[in-house]
């Protein structure tokens, strides 16, 4: 037998001392009912009480707090082994972090209202791999695949530009990485997730391109941004607002999302492109798509499964208290 709550069994151990203070309390009150209403008063309104039913009833009552506190800790008996297999799909996150995804044509900024809707997705997995990629002016892989999704969320929160020192946007090595950490093998259930705001100032694209059509990963894109894009900020190392980012001319340089190399690449990858509207990334949608594709099994293993059994203690402990409900310590009257 073992118990899967098994610290509440420490409050049993408490029981002897409530079983004294109600002692204590007892006496206390009867010293004071015998000052006040003197000797042959107290003497007769205890005879009218059978110490012998007073004990008892205190007593059930202490016995079935234990087996309450006992129910607590849940029992469980009975084992037998069951096969537990982790089944799902492997989805590699690739965030764009470049300085354009500064810009807050989508409140309140395209980074930080990503990082919001992706962990909102990671959250809603169920046994799914996930793992994340960085990008800018290059790639980094920041988190393997994994179904640690408190660490996923931990690596995402730490997303800024400021992590890569080449800015710029490079789509093929954000894919690249991405389909390195993917891994060779069956990719039917393997999915990239590319986040940006589109603009591509790489020269491989075809090449990852036709990559991705010759592996047969699936890759779903999401537009951050608008077509009219706004201006990209300029902070300070406290995180101060110092102006817009402006070109060697001094013009304020404008972000606009580039939706047309991301259709080329869904297309290219018989994949779906979402765009992010005011209501940020259209999660039902993704999840839907995500729910479609075919899992695999990633790992089986045998675990002892216990049979929960603290109903016995716990109805034992009710009717003791039911039965100590009608067990009366008045004497009868002869």
């Amino acid at each position: 037998m073992q118990f899967a709550l098994p610290e509440a069994l420490w409050l049993v151990w408490l029981l002897p001392l409530l079983g004294l203070v109600l002692v204590v309390t007892r006496r206390r009150a009867r010293a004071r009912v015998r000052s006040f209403a003197g000797n042959a008063l107290s003497d007769r309104m205890a005879n009218s009480v059978s110490p012998t039913r007073r004990a008892w009833r205190a007593t059930l009552r202490l016995v079935a707090l234990a087996l309450l506190l006992i129910a607590a800790a849940r029992p469980q008996w009975g084992a037998s082994e069951v096969e537990i297999e982790q089944k799902g799909i492997d989805i590699v996150v690739a965030l764009d972090i470049s300085r354009s995804m500064m810009a807050d044509d989508v409140k309140p900024s395209r980074l930080t209202r990503a990082k919001v809707e992706i962990q909102a997705l990671v959250e809603s997995l169920r046994g799914d791999r996930v793992g994340l990629v960085f990008f800018a002016g290059a790639a980094f892989p920041q988190c393997p695949l994994t179904v640690d999704y408190p660490a996923a969320r931990l690596f995402l929160a730490q997303a800024d530009p400021s992590m890569i020192s080449a800015q710029g946007t490079d789509l093929a090595a954000a894919l690249e990485t991405s389909l390195e950490l993917l891994g060779d093998g069956d990719s039917t259930h393997k999915v990239i997730l590319l986040v940006t705001d589109g603009e591509d100032f790489s020269e491989r694209l075809d090449e990852v391109r036709a990559e991705l059509q010759r592996r047969g990963v699936l890759l779903f894109a999401v537009g951050m941004g608008t077509p009219e894009g706004a201006p990209i900020p300029v902070f300070d190392d406290a995180g101060a607002r110092q102006g817009f980012f402006r070109d060697e001319a001094g013009q304020v340089v404008v972000s606009r999302l580039e939706e047309a190399p991301l259709l080329e690449l869904v297309r290219a990858a018989n994949g779906v492109y979402i765009r992010t509207g005011a209501a940020g990334i259209d999660l039902d949608r993704l999840r839907s798509e995500l729910s479609s594709l075919e899992g695999r099994t990633f790992a089986a293993r045998r675990v002892t499964s216990y049979q929960e059994r603290y109903a016995w203690p716990l109805g034992a402990g009710l009717l003791l208290l039911l039965f100590e409900g009608f067990l009366h310590d008045r004497r009868r009257n002869s």
